[in-house]
């Protein structure tokens, strides 16, 4: 739960003698509009003395090892994403990217080869902000929608130069299920910040290595870390 400082006495009795939940009157945008006018995607100065930006960098390698085969493939995906804190209690949403690279084929034999392809590009999320001490915040991020990953099987063959075939499969969700393993969560970041506002916190996380069957054609094994920051701005 946020540890926040109410604008006005009214609204703090109001609160504590409403005979039913806040949660159940109002959404948590409209809560945080009343708590800091400039919480839910102002761009006008806040009730900090200065904005923090946030940031946060992702790398997830994913290795795919076939079943009957001794070849693989490694994709490694970079994640990023960033916003400005203008509140001591704030909401920022924008959007993130993912690029992708690629080594190794889903298919290779003496006299041909097929490139695997994967689209990504932005994605939405949102971070909660909320600063519960004066050296001390919370970070809340989200992935509001699930990462999708848009592949393509790109063939081509040494014995007909002229000949290809290409194909696309059902999106993946290899990151987006990734992201949800991190240690610590994302959701649930405890960050130290300088109370003189000059210094910058880094925080970070990792995700285990781990296994997923794919059958038929064979399994994934999954690992990642990256780092969260918050700067003065």
């Amino acid at each position: 739960m946020f540890r926040i400082a109410l604008p006005s006495a009214f609204l703090l009795i109001s609160l504590m003698f409403s005979p039913f939940s806040v949660s159940a009157q109002v959404s948590e945008d409209d809560l945080l509009r009343e708590i800091a006018p400039q919480a839910v995607g102002g761009e006008a100065k806040g009730d900090m003395e200065e904005p923090f930006k946030i940031t946060m960098d992702g790398t997830v390698t994913l290795n795919y090892v076939f079943a009957e085969s001794p070849d693989s493939f490694v994709i490694t995906y970079k994640i990023h994403l960033e916003g400005n804190a203008r509140n001591k209690v704030d909401i920022i949403k924008g959007k993130g990217g993912v690029t992708t690279d690629v080594k190794g084929f889903l298919a290779k034999w003496p006299t041909g080869e097929c490139a695997l392809k994967i689209g990504i590009g932005e994605f939405p999320y949102e971070m909660i902000f909320s600063k519960v001490e004066e050296e001390k915040v919370r970070l809340d991020i989200k992935v509001t929608e699930p990462i999708l990953e848009n592949w393509e099987s790109n063939c081509k063959f040494l014995d007909a130069p002229g000949s290809k075939f290409n194909t696309k499969g059902s999106p993946e969700k290899w990151v987006d299920g990734a992201l949800k393993r991190t240690n610590p969560l994302l959701q649930d970041l405890q960050l130290p910040v300088d109370r003189l506002h000059r210094d910058t916190t880094t925080l970070e996380f990792k995700i285990d290595q781990y296994l997923l069957p794919d059958p038929p054609l064979g399994s994934v094994e999954i690992s990642g870390k990256g780092t969260v920051t918050i700067a003065p701005e």
